[in-house]
């Protein structure tokens, strides 16, 4: 099996040791203090007191009022706040530089407030929030902030699974798995994962995350989309201690806990499933996991190479053809990757806007030097002046530019043969998709 290539998430790039949240963005850390797991967030957008005028004045108060103690305890007693003068300064203040006594709750509600906020289509909020019965005001003065704030005083696990909901769906970095070969007619297109499975998912995952040092209290979210399951892990990671810096000037000590979202995208009608996550081992326990759970199978997925390159080398310029695909107009291979094996490989990188208008008739002899180890196409679009690529990787891993081309450049690499499936009598396979680096 190939190697999973990073997740290049901006919160894993960015992460910090801070304890108290408004703003949220997606490149930040998550933070807990021991074993409690805490949210993420952003300081350098929390230093704007204006992002707290996001929020009504007196829904404001109200929400920060759960933790009026630990304002009283700063110098601001919420209580005593006149809503038409409110002192944003001093709150963003308090928020900015946070002591012991910041409550982990608080981290947690604002971060998924301004998350969600900031991240979904407020009717979307709206719609979530009538769906379950809540009884939040809205008009045309009203923000999604406003929205996200009445959501988490009601409901706070609503606002938890929305947001959830936006990290599963806006993951791009997976490996693919498919069913076993002679399985898939026991799926016929219809698979569910209830809530109790979900638990049941959780429970069987707990000793495996705390025997790898990385605590338990895992969570399981599941979001049922057409024949397609997005299913959102939630786990600890290793503690970390790092030195910290306090108010007074002195050195200290941080001990906490990071939080990891690993994603995962079942395919009924292909019987397979993608996996977003950072090890061999975490891949591994959620095949098993998932297979034993909903199939009654820890042996239901496989794997396989997914990709090669072997249309270029046997059809030219003819594998590049997409006239058949409806919405693309052209494909050019600019760039292809290979390796002479020998006790010190040699590789070597060749470039051209079109290499087999570079190659001309000695494409051939020029191609099948050495082992093609990787290819990349410039893809043009009919409704679409802007070129993007798509890049294959063997044996597991395909890039494209934008999450969006995925579907019609998925079905030129199946039409090529780039893509193995099942029909090519190859067994079971698993691919790896890195849409947009």
């Amino acid at each position: 099996m190939a190697i999973l290539e990073q997740d290049i998430d901006t919160r894993a790039r960015n992460r910090i040791i801070v304890h108290a949240v408004y703003s949220v963005i997606r490149a930040t850390y998550p933070i807990f203090l021991g074993t409690q797991f805490m949210a993420t967030f952003n300081p350098r957008i929390f230093t704007n007191p204006a992002r707290l005028k996001e929020i009504d004045p007196g829904r404001l108060i109200s929400f920060l009022s759960k933790w009026s103690s630990y304002f009283v305890g700063r110098g601001l007693d919420l209580t005593a706040v006149d809503t038409n003068e409110m002192p944003y300064d001093e709150i963003a203040s308090i928020l900015m530089t946070p002591d012991t006594d910041v409550s982990d709750t608080m981290v947690n509600a604002l971060y998924y407030v301004h998350e969600t906020a900031n991240n979904e289509p407020m009717e979307e909020l709206i719609e979530r929030a009538e769906a379950a019965g809540l009884g939040i005001q809205h008009d045309n003065k009203s923000t999604p902030a406003d929205v996200a704030v009445q959501i988490w005083l009601i409901k706070p696990d609503l606002l938890e699974r929305q947001h959830a909901e936006t990290v599963a769906f806006n993951r791009s970095n997976f490996m693919y798995f498919a069913g076993q070969v002679g399985k898939k007619a026991e799926v016929d297109g219809k698979v569910t994962i209830t809530e109790a499975q979900c638990r049941e998912m959780e429970r069987l995952m707990d000793p495996w995350f705390e025997k790898k040092r990385r605590g338990r209290g895992s969570r399981v979210f599941v979001f049922p989309h057409g024949s397609k399951i997005w299913i959102l892990v939630r786990h600890g990671m290793p503690m970390r201690r790092e030195g910290e810096h306090k108010e007074d000037g002195k050195d200290g000590i941080a001990f906490y806990r990071p939080q990891k979202d690993d994603v995962l995208i079942y395919d009924a009608d292909a019987d397979e499933i993608g996996i977003n996550a950072g090890t061999k081992g975490e891949r591994n326990l959620y095949l098993e996991t998932i297979g034993a759970v909903v199939f009654g199978d820890t042996e239901r997925f496989d794997f396989a190479d997914r990709y090669h390159l072997q249309p270029l080398l046997d059809h030219g310029q003819a594998a590049l053809a997409c006239a058949d695909i409806p919405g693309l107009a052209g494909v050019r291979l600019v760039e292809f990757g290979r390796i002479w094996d020998g006790k010190v490989p040699e590789h070597v990188v060749h470039r051209s806007d079109d290499l087999f208008a570079t190659y001309g008739e000695n494409w051939a002899a020029r191609l099948r030097m050495g082992k093609l180890t990787y290819a990349k196409f410039k893809v043009s679009f009919i409704a679409e002046k802007k070129e993007r690529s798509v890049m294959i990787r063997l044996a597991n891993i395909a890039r494209y530019d934008r999450d969006s081309d995925a579907s019609l450049l998925e079905a030129w690499l199946k039409a090529r043969g780039f893509w193995k499936t099942n029909n090519d009598g190859d067994g079971n396979e698993d691919f790896e998709v890195l849409e947009s680096a």
